[in-house]
């Protein structure tokens, strides 16, 4: 008897906590990092950062920049670690002028993503438009340990060379190899 009334007592538990978690008053038009808690892991981490095929081919200096990123705290969504950089060392972020970004898995020691691709299709991003002239907004990042949202502000680099460059603040969530596009705002660049 008594078990049958344990068994009773935590399903009722568990359908408050479900209804709960339900009722839970989010707003979708205006994400907060705190929507999307995770926690943070203690470890045990990954010594030794493990490239892909891809990977494989990319520059020394990012090689080696990923690994002393991996010996870091976690910086984003539980156990990852979000690594950004200007590039012209190689194929990973072709133009000096460009900011890349990578997050790295600490606890398998593999790079899992990019930065989030815009609808243009880049996850390539910039401080300046393609003919060089600055913008004067700079490409920021926000992203916390214990989120698994992430925010970009600043211009993509297109992969159509047609499109014009434009400068939006963008949120995602991160889902441990991937993104889901929460919403999108150009006023994001006029609130800097």
């Amino acid at each position: 008897m008594k078990t049958k009334i344990k068994l009773i007592l935590t399903a009722l538990v568990l359908m408050a906590s479900a209804t709960y978690a339900q009722c839970k008053d989010v707003d979708r038009s205006n994400p907060q990092f705190s929507d999307y808690l995770v926690p943070v892991s203690n470890g045990p981490c990954e010594r030794n950062i493990h490239f892909n095929k891809e990977q494989e081919n990319y520059s020394q200096h990012w090689k080696n920049a990923v690994q002393e990123q991996l010996k870091k705290p976690v910086n984003f969504a539980g156990h990852f670690r979000i690594y950004t950089a200007f590039g012209g060392h190689g194929k990973e972020c072709l133009r000096d002028n460009w900011v890349c970004g990578w997050v790295i898995d600490k606890l398998s020691g593999e790079v899992v993503a990019t930065l989030p691709s815009d609808t243009n299709g880049s996850y390539n991003y910039a401080d300046i438009s393609d003919n060089g002239t600055p913008v004067g907004l700079p490409f920021e990042i926000d992203a916390y340990k214990n989120s698994s949202m992430i925010a970009l502000t600043g211009q993509s680099i297109s992969v159509n060379k047609s499109d014009s460059p434009v400068c939006k603040t963008a949120l995602f969530n991160f889902n441990n190899s991937g993104y889901v596009k929460l919403i999108e705002s150009l006023e994001g660049c006029n609130n800097q």
